[in-house]
Order: C-alpha cells, then structure tokens, then sequence
C-alpha cells in the first residue's frame, strides 16, 4: 500500500506555498496592512491602559530633573539597542531595523512572552528569502552535538532561540549576584521582617531551581545551543552588559528621585527588587511592597510612588517606543521588505 505524503513533507509545502503568495503584490499588501493592524491594536491597549492612570498623582511623584529621565529613558531603550547591536553581527542590517527591535520589546511585554521573538522571526525569515523545500527537510536546530553549529546568518531560528536562552542565562547570572549582593547588605534580615516563614521556603527552593536550571543548560549545552559557542558567548557579553547597566541606570534613577534616602538603602532594594522580580510568585509586586516598606520605613509611602510612578511611565515610553517604530518603518519601507533572491 503507497503511502502518501508525510505530516512535516505537507506542512512544509503548505509553508512555501504560504510564503510564495506573501512575497507576491497581494501578499506584500496584506503584510504591510496586517502590520498597521497589529501596531494600531498595541497602541489601542497602551493608550486604555495609560488612561486608566491617575497622572495627576504620578506627575506629582516624577522629578523634573533631567537626568531622571535620562537614566529611565537609557534603561528602556539600551534592551532594543543591545539586541540590534547583536543581530547586526549576523544579519548585517542598516540602523532602520532598529524599528524591529523596538516592536519586539513592546510585544513581549503589553502583548505575552515571546510574541516579540516570533515576530522577530517572521521577519527576518521574510528579510533572508528563506524558502521551505518539502523534499529537503530542514536540518536539525535543537542543540549543535559535535559540529561547530548552524550559522545564526542563514537560519534565523536558532539565532533567535540561543539569544533567547543566553538573555535568560545572564539574567539568572545577574540575579545571583544580586542576591550575593543583599545578603552581604542584610538582605535576608529584610526578608525575614517582611515575608512569612513559608514564602521564605519558597524563596529559597526557587532559587535552588534556578541555579540547577543553568547548570543544566551549560551541561547539555550541545543538545540545547545550536549556533557556534564563540556566537553564543558574544550574545551573553552583551546581555549581561545590558542586564547590569539596565538595573544601574533604574537605581540611578531613584536615587535622583529620592536623594534623602541613603544610596546604600536603594542599593540593597535595587538587589531585591531584581530578585524577587525573577521569583514564580504570584503578586510579586505586594512581596516588593512589603520589602520596601520594611527597608525604607517612614519613606515608604514615597518608595512606594515612585515604584508605581515608574511603571505608568513604562507604559509610556512603550507607546513612544511603537510610534517612534513606525515612523521609522514609514521613513525606511525597506526595512520591512524581504531580500531579493
């Protein structure tokens, strides 16, 4: 009996035919519609969210200082700017793309994880011309064995998938120092005053998980990491550039806020902040509150603020970042197009 064609060889053919019609004029505008749309609706949920924001309160919180807003505007944008720094490397693109980067923060976070990386994904693969051969199945992606590993400038999928592993690795990485840091600081007498035995027990299991994630990642690294190890190690230098000058320039920020609270105060709740942003807990944000509180004492109130001040701004600065994306995509439609074959 002649069986007919496999699932992966029809869904493959499915896949190119789908990808043909795309590159045609009609598929070339409904892409550029679809992404209107897409960018309309995450604007649309920005700006109902921001209006559900009492700003008389927040502005009366934010400073006026100008490098107040420089340090919060470098912690927002140094993330898209590290990762077109990285993507650059192997996908030679031109400033413009950073439109892309831009788009795939505020996706991840004002959308749901990852949404940013498949968008990312369907772009770049657009970008390459990369075509789907139903009778030559795709090489393998997960893990490299003993090759040296899939080039990240011809297959977007594994540069995309190992940036997404070495980004969690150095914010793990930073986080454990974060947590070296507190302890040294009396942090566990913070917690201790702020949390129930049992959620303290929690803690500590959590992050017993977290370390034996990562030496499980760098164990079986070869069945896991599927670009070139030296590829893998430049995109970590920059993750944990970008990690740790991130929570820098955030602390920096509270300190010109707030400049009568001791540095070494804000230091130690920037510390513990990081650490508990990276627990498996529901309402993380009340645990932070409760830490703040029991750090900072009769400031609390204006910690307090000034934390929920900074997150309304968050959301600003990812409506600015999707407007500042698409005039850019307007201004270059190149960056949009797919390579020439």
């Amino acid at each position: 009996m002649q069986q007919g064609p496999s699932i992966t060889k029809r869904a493959m053919t499915a896949a190119n035919s789908a990808k043909v019609w795309l590159d045609s004029p009609g598929g070339t505008r409904v892409k550029k519609w679809f992404s209107y749309g897409i960018s309309a609706i995450i604007l649309m949920v920005l700006v109902r969210s921001i209006a559900d924001i009492g700003w008389q309160q927040v502005l009366a919180v934010l400073p006026w200082s100008l490098l107040f807003w420089l340090l919060f505007a470098g912690s927002y944008f140094l993330q898209p700017f590290t990762e077109w720094v990285i993507y650059r490397r192997w996908w030679g693109f031109g400033w413009p793309a950073i439109a892309v980067f831009l788009k795939m923060r505020v996706m991840n976070e004002a959308l749901f994880s990852y949404s940013g990386h498949t968008y990312l994904l369907i772009w770049a693969a657009g970008r390459m011309g990369i075509r789907f051969d139903p009778d030559a199945p795709p090489k393998r992606l997960l893990g490299r064995g003993e090759t040296d590993g899939v080039d990240p400038r011809t297959s977007p999928f594994a540069a995309v998938k190992d940036m997404a592993i070495t980004s969690g690795l150095a914010g793990n990485l930073t986080t454990l120092l974060m947590l070296i840091l507190a302890l040294s600081m009396g942090g566990d007498g913070v917690l201790g005053d702020a949390v129930d035995p049992a959620t303290l027990r929690i803690i500590i299991v959590s992050f017993g998980a977290l370390i034996a994630l990562n030496i499980g990642i760098l164990l079986f690294r070869k069945h896991v990491m599927s670009i070139p190890v030296r590829e893998n190690l430049f995109s970590f230098r920059w993750h944990l550039f970008r990690v740790l000058t991130a929570h820098i320039l955030i602390v920096g920020s509270w300190i010109v806020a707030l400049p009568d609270i001791a540095i070494s105060t804000w230091i130690l709740l920037g510390a513990l902040r990081m650490v508990i942003g990276r627990l498996p807990l529901p309402n993380k944000e009340l645990l932070f509150a409760a830490v703040a509180v029991s750090l900072t004492g009769e400031a609390s109130v204006e910690v307090a603020a000034l934390m929920a001040a900074q997150g309304a701004l968050h959301l600003v600065f990812h409506g600015i970042a999707m407007v500042a994306a698409s005039a850019i995509e307007a201004r270059y439609p190149e960056t949009q197009a797919a390579r020439e074959s």
